[in-house]
């Protein structure tokens, strides 16, 4: 019932259609400039583990693609916002775990502030595997709140540890916690985008990890994108682009820009005006990459948006269509 209901209201509702009147695809920062809403959900997993999700979407119902987020270590969806309401309002449905390693996570009397690795990265990958696939109940209560995903559009975002989880699940193979390396990349996975993905770690991300990365990848960078003492060079977040197999693969980078785009997510503050011009043009490139490789049966079913004008300070490539 509900999914033929969003199809009457997305026939009906003109401001969601990817389509300018003069026949011309929408400007990406008009898309991004609409409106957008945000709730919060909880979910148990099977071991009785509790997830908090944060979902953003667009303020019309509707049936919308899915776009499945994985923030940074320690971090929480509420301090990625200013990227995900954005994209939300642009025509997304985005649902977003709060990882058990994040300061905010509701811990229980006992448990310790920051969980061992193994437990985080089991937590982290089974939320992001509920993200990108909801169960009967989670699409219930999107039902509720008027909203249905459109079947096999399917896009994984992370910034950080989660562009990392985010990988994953487009084809690139981690080191597991045990040693071993795992297959976890999911057929419906149309595209990734990975704000500064770390780079190849000990016991965590080989340098051929990448090389199994079969979806269409995006990577966001910067040339201050640096964390002393654990990531020393920001060319290290690039390692994920040079090794993705040549075909799909596109990389953004911002002078100057460093791993929280002055404060826009993650660790926000007061953002300078460089820093949000910069952030709102790998938005726009983010938006764009993901419209041009949802698919419908395997053909993109509508053209991207348009990006605007190159400015000072970024440069962006993509391989040959």
């Amino acid at each position: 019932m509900i999914a033929g209901t969003c199809a009457l209201l997305l026939a009906a509702c003109a401001p969601i259609a990817l389509q300018a009147e003069d026949g011309a695809p929408p400007s990406c920062t008009d898309l991004l400039e609409r409106e957008a809403r945000n709730f919060a959900l909880e979910h148990r997993a099977e071991d009785g583990r509790l997830v908090p999700l944060t979902v953003f979407a667009p303020a019309k119902p509707g049936e919308y693609p899915l776009l499945a987020f994985s923030h940074g270590a320690f971090a929480s969806p509420a301090r990625y916002a200013a990227m995900l309401e954005p994209l939300a309002a642009a025509g997304f449905v985005v649902i977003a775990p709060m990882h058990v390693d994040s300061e905010e996570y509701p811990r229980g009397e006992g448990e310790p502030a920051r969980a061992p690795h193994p437990v985080t990265w089991a937590g982290r990958t089974a939320d992001m595997e509920l993200a990108l696939a909801p169960d009967p109940a989670l699409r219930a209560a999107l039902a509720d709140r008027g909203l249905a995903l459109e079947k096999g559009k399917v896009i994984a975002l992370g910034h950080s540890y989660g562009a990392l989880i985010a990988q994953l699940y487009g084809g690139a193979q981690a080191v597991e916690p045990d040693g071993t390396s795992v297959d976890r990349r999911m057929a419906e996975v149309d595209a990734v985008v990975a704000f500064s993905p770390p780079g190849p770690m000990p016991g965590l991300m080989a340098k051929d990890g990448w090389a199994s990365l079969s979806a269409p990848a995006l990577t966001i960078t910067g040339t201050a994108d640096v964390l002393p003492g654990f990531i020393d060079d920001w060319r290290a977040h690039v390692a994920a682009h040079e090794g993705a197999p040549v075909g799909a693969r596109a990389l953004w980078v911002g002078e100057g820009i460093d791993h929280y785009f002055g404060g826009s997510f993650g660790r926000p503050g007061e953002v300078g005006p460089e820093d949000a011009q910069l952030f709102a043009r790998a938005l726009e490139r983010t938006l764009s990459f993901m419209q041009a490789h949802l698919r419908d049966g395997g053909v993109q079913d509508a053209p991207a948006c348009r990006v605007g004008e190159a400015i000072p300070g970024e440069s962006y490539e993509e391989d040959a269509a």
